[in-house]
C-alpha cells in the first residue's frame, strides 16, 4: 500500500500528522501554562557528559505545528508543480531535511545545538536556490549562502563567548562580556531575517521553485531570525541600545522594501518585498516590547504569505512559466479560483478588516501609537503601513483585472485537485487563523484605550491608499521606465553593490591569495606534493650512489681476477 502513495502524499500525510500531533500538545501545555525540557545524554567520560535538550513549550509546539501545516500544503502542490521535473523526489527529500532542520531550530534551546538547525537552514536553502541548474541560481545561491554565513559567524562569536559552563539560552545570566555576546546575537537574527543592510539576498532567493518560495518565505527561514530574537528577548531588557537600534533597521527595512515593491513587476519578487516588509513589521513590534505580538503577526503572516506563493505559483505554472504582471492580465477570468484566493491573501496582507493579518497589524499599530515612541519613527511606520496597501493594490488590479494584450488563454481552468486542496488548507488559516489566535488561543489584551482619530487612523489609510493605487494604476502606463528613480528600485537601493558585493569580493580576494600562498605555497613545499618530491630526489640520488657503488665493486671485482 504504502509503495503505491507517492512521496509527495506520504510526506505531506506524515506532516499532517506532526501539525495535529503538536497542535494538540500546543493546547494542553497551553491551557495548563506548563512547559518542560527532556534532556537526553548522548555519552558521558568520567565527569565529561554530553546532553541534547529538547524544549516543550507552548511556543515551541505551536510554531512546529505552523510549520508543519504549511509544509504539508507546500507538499501536495509539488507534486503538481513539479510533475514534469525528472528530479522531483531529491527535491521533496531536500525539501523535508529543510522542515527537520527547521524543527532543529525551535526546539533546541542550547545555542551549541541550535546550530544544527540554524546552519541546516542555510546549507539546504542553497540546495534548493540552485535547484535550477543556471548562471542566475547559482549566483542567487551563493549570494543567499554567504549572507546567512555572515549569521553563522556572529551565532559562532556569541557561543565562543559565552563561558557559563552551558548554552542554554533560557539560564542565561550576566557576565562580562554580555553585552557583546547580545549584540552578536541581534546581527544573526538580522542577517536571516534580512534586515537591512542584509537584505539584498531575500529576492534573489526567487530563483528557487515557487513551492521552495512558499516555504521558506513564510514560516521557516526567514522567520528564523524573529524566532531566535523572541527567544532572547528578555535578556535584551537590561541593553540600552537594543530597542532604537532594532527600531531604527526595522523601519528602514519596511520602507525600503514597501518603495521597491511598487517599482517591481516580476509577481514572485513583489510577494518576497513583501515577506521582507513584515519581517521589518515583526521586529518592530519586537522593538517596542512586545514580542508576543511579533509572535502573532509571524503566525497570521506565515498563513496568508504561504497561501499567496501557492496561488502565484499556480499562475505562473498556468502561463507557461511567465513571473511579468505586465504579461500576466485577466486572471480572475481565466482562474477564477486562484483569483478570489489571492485577492483574500492580498486583503489580508493590507489588514482588511476582520481577515487573519488584520487582527495582529492592528494590534501592533494601536500599541505604537499608544506608546512613547519617536513621532518622526511612527510616521515612518504609518508610511510603511501604507507602502503594503499600494503594492498589493498594485499587484492586484493589474494581474486580476487588467486587460489580457498577450495569448489567448480561455482553455487554462484551476481545476487540478492538489492544488486546490493545498490551497483550501490554508486558507482557513487566512481567513479565520487571526481570530482563533487571538480570542481563543493566546487571549491577547485587545481592549487599548485610544483618540477616535487614533482608532479609525487605519481605516482612512486603508480608503485613501486605495484611490492613490487606483491612480499610480492609470499613470504607470506613462512612467519612464528607464528613469534613475525606477532603475534604483529595481535594483533595491544598490543594496546587492553596496552590501553584498565587497563581501562576496572579499571572501574572493582571500581566497584567491590563500590559493596562491598556502595550496600553490607552503602546501606545495611541506604538503603532500612537497614530500613527493622530496622523496623522489632522495630516490633518485640514492639511485645514484648505488650505481656508482655497483660501478666501483664491479672494477675490483675486475682487476682482483686479472691480478691472480
Amino acid at each position: 500500500m504504502l509503495k503505491k502513495l507517492k512521496i509527495e502524499i506520504l510526506f505531506s500525510i506524515i506532516l499532517m500528522l506532526f501539525f495535529w500531533v503538536w497542535g494538540i500538545m500546543f493546547l494542553y501545555l497551553m491551557i495548563n501554562n506548563m512547559s518542560f525540557i527532556i534532556s537526553w545524554e548522548i555519552f558521558s567520560f568520567l565527569s565529561s557528559f554530553v546532553e541534547l535538550d529538547i524544549l516543550f513549550d507552548w511556543i515551541s509546539c505551536s510554531f512546529s505545528s505552523l510549520v508543519c501545516l504549511i509544509s504539508s500544503s507546500v507538499c501536495l502542490f509539488s507534486m503538481s508543480y513539479m510533475k514534469s521535473d525528472i528530479n522531483k523526489k531529491r527535491f521533496i527529500v531536500i525539501l523535508m531535511l529543510f522542515v527537520m532542520s527547521m524543527n532543529f531550530l525551535i526546539f533546541i534551546p542550547s545555542v551549541v545545538s541550535l546550530i544544527l538547525g540554524w546552519d541546516g537552514l542555510g546549507l539546504v536553502s542553497f540546495c534548493l536556490v540552485i535547484y535550477y541548474q543556471n548562471n542566475k541560481s547559482l549566483s542567487a545561491g551563493m549570494l543567499t549562502v554567504m549572507m546567512n554565513r555572515v549569521g553563522d559567524c556572529f551565532i559562532l562569536g556569541s557561543i565562543s563567548i559565552m563561558m557559563m559552563g552551558h548554552w542554554n539560552y533560557l539560564c542565561i545570566w550576566w557576565f562580562n562580556l554580555f553585552e557583546i555576546c547580545m549584540f552578536f546575537v541581534v546581527i544573526a537574527g538580522m542577517t536571516k531575517s534580512a534586515q537591512i543592510p542584509f537584505s539584498s539576498w531575500l529576492p534573489a532567493a526567487m530563483a528557487a521553485p515557487t513551492p521552495v518560495s512558499a516555504l521558506v518565505h513564510s514560516s521557516t527561514l526567514v522567520t528564523a531570525g524573529v524566532y531566535l530574537l523572541i527567544r532572547f528577548y528578555n535578556n535584551f531588557l537590561d541593553i540600552n541600545f537594543f530597542f532604537s537600534f532594532l527600531l531604527f533597521f526595522s523601519v528602514i527595512t519596511t520602507l525600503m522594501s514597501g518603495v521597491c515593491a511598487i517599482f517591481e513587476n516580476d509577481m514572485k519578487k513583489i510577494i518576497a518585498l513583501s515577506t521582507l516588509s513584515q519581517l521589518g513589521v515583526m521586529m518592530m513590534s519586537l522593538s517596542m516590547g512586545l514580542p508576543m505580538l511579533s509572535l502573532f503577526h509571524l503566525y497570521t503572516h506565515a498563513m496568508f504569505k504561504a497561501l499567496l506563493f501557492l496561488c502565484g505559483g499556480s499562475i505562473i505554472n498556468s502561463y507557461s512559466g511567465m513571473q511579468d504582471i505586465r504579461d500576466i492580465k485577466g486572471v480572475m477570468k481565466s482562474l477564477p479560483f486562484t483569483g478570489v484566493i489571492m485577492n483574500l491573501c492580498n486583503m489580508a496582507l493590507c489588514g482588511f478588516p476582520f481577515l487573519a493579518g488584520f487582527y495582529s497589524k492592528d494590534m501592533i499599530i494601536e500599541m505604537m501609537l499608544s506608546s512613547e515612541v519617536n513621532f518622526f519613527m511612527m510616521l515612518m511606520c504609518l508610511l510603511g503601513v501604507c507602502l503594503t496597501l499600494l503594492y498589493s493594490m498594485r499587484m492586484s488590479m493589474i494581474v486580476m483585472w487588467g486587460d489580457s494584450n498577450s495569448m489567448n488563454y480561455e482553455n487554462m481552468s484551476d481545476d487540478d485537485n492538489m492544488i486546490i486542496i493545498s490551497m483550501l488548507f490554508l486558507c482557513g488559516g487566512a481567513l479565520f487563523g487571526g481570530f482563533i489566535y487571538q480570542n481563543l488561543v493566546i487571549c491577547f489584551y485587545s481592549f487599548i484605550i485610544l483618540p477616535l482619530v487614533y482608532k479609525l487612523i487605519v481605516n482612512f489609510l486603508l480608503l485613501f491608499c486605495f484611490f492613490i493605487s487606483l491612480s499610480l494604476w492609470m499613470v504607470e502606463k506613462k512612467m519612464k521606465i528607464d528613469s534613475l528613480i525606477y532603475w534604483m528600485n529595481m535594483k533595491m537601493w544598490f543594496l546587492s553593490s553596496l552590501c553584498s558585493y565587497p563581501l562576496v569580493m572579499s571572501l574572493k580576494v582571500m581566497s584567491n591569495s590563500n590559493l596562491k600562498l598556502v595550496d600553490m605555497g607552503w602546501f606545495e613545499l611541506m604538503g603532500g606534493q612537497g614530500i613527493y618530491m622530496m622523496m623522489k630526489k632522495m630516490f633518485s640520488f640514492m639511485e645514484w650512489w648505488m650505481l656508482i657503488f655497483f660501478n666501483i665493486n664491479l672494477i675490483i671485482f675486475i682487476l682482483l681476477i686479472f691480478m691472480f
